[in-house]
């Protein structure tokens, strides 16, 4: 069925309506009985799921993710029955920056981990995310594998990530990103910025990730200020 070509292709992108059965049943030249039984079929292969207007829209696997909770992406997936995976992109000790220093409170130029990972979720290409840590309050044994959750191997240091000071925006994806996340290039990514600090109040790291616009998106609960 052409709709299965669309959808495989990203014509139709997840969470999108489709027309009514019958309005598909004029265009594609077949009974409205049988745009119905097609469409059934999609929906068994995952690919289809009925809206809330009681018509069909494209499968949305979007995860959502709160804006006003601070978690790890392994402890995120492991909430909602999700297996999360890495694959490292690039690990090197370096010199900071300047403007990295100044954002993790260390001196200038002091030595710090630069770990750049992709993340997946049940296997599909998630996000591109880039830690940088600081040597000196982070330490990490010989052999150590970067592929698993870094921030349940910090609490098991008694480092406890707390507070992420964080500003999301929109970047178009380059096209080495745009390879690893299976978009097509310029398309626009999610990017989160953070910086967190421990329980202590000391900067732990400097993050930066980006997300497939399709399969994750931020949430957040706004309350009105009360007026004085």
């Amino acid at each position: 069925m052409a709709l299965n070509r669309e959808i495989e292709s990203g014509v139709l992108r997840p969470g999108q309506r489709l027309p009514s059965e019958r309005s598909l049943g004029d265009a594609l030249g077949f009974t409205r009985l049988t745009v119905r039984r097609a469409l059934q079929v999609l929906a068994r292969r995952g690919l289809l799921e009925p809206d809330e207007h009681r018509g069909w829209q494209v499968r949305n696997d979007r995860v959502s993710d709160s804006l006003s909770t601070l978690v790890g992406f392994t402890q995120m997936a492991q909430m909602r029955g999700l297996v999360a995976s890495s694959r490292i992109l690039s690990l090197e000790y370096r010199d900071g920056t300047f403007d990295e220093s100044e954002a993790l409170r260390v001196a200038p130029g002091a030595p710090l981990l630069d770990l750049a990972r992709l993340r997946l979720l049940d296997g599909q290409p998630t996000a591109i995310e880039r830690l940088r840590m600081p040597t000196s309050r982070v330490r990490w044994p010989e052999g150590f594998d970067f592929t698993g959750s870094i921030y349940a191997a910090m609490e098991s240091q008694g480092i406890v990530p707390t507070v992420a000071d964080a500003f999301v925006d929109v970047i178009d994806a380059s096209e080495s990103e745009a390879g690893l996340l299976g978009v097509a290039p310029g398309r626009g990514l999610l990017r989160l910025n953070c910086v967190t600090t421990g329980a202590d109040g000391v900067v732990i790291s400097l993050e930066t990730s980006m997300y497939h616009p399709d399969r994750y998106r931020f949430r957040a609960v706004l309350h009105k200020r009360a007026r004085r």
